[in-house]
């Protein structure tokens, strides 16, 4: 079963896509969430600096350093 996609962005890594969205959690944090469309990965990063625009190069790199 496939992810729903609105409201995510979209970046291809390696010819292979991620999803991902920034949501403020219940406790006030900020989280970064990424996953595949087919939900093989599915991770969750908090952001350090809410001040600061989390960009889909910012994104590769998690990607990138974590081997997802």
């Amino acid at each position: 079963m496939a992810i729903n996609t609105k409201g995510k962005r979209k970046v291809i890594l390696n010819d292979r896509e991620y999803y991902w969205f920034v949501r403020i959690e219940k406790d006030s944090s900020h989280k970064i969430h990424i996953m595949t469309e087919d939900k093989k990965v599915n991770r969750v990063f908090p952001v350090m600096d809410t001040e600061v625009p989390v960009t889909p190069a910012d994104i590769c790199k998690i990607i990138e350093k974590e081997s997802l």
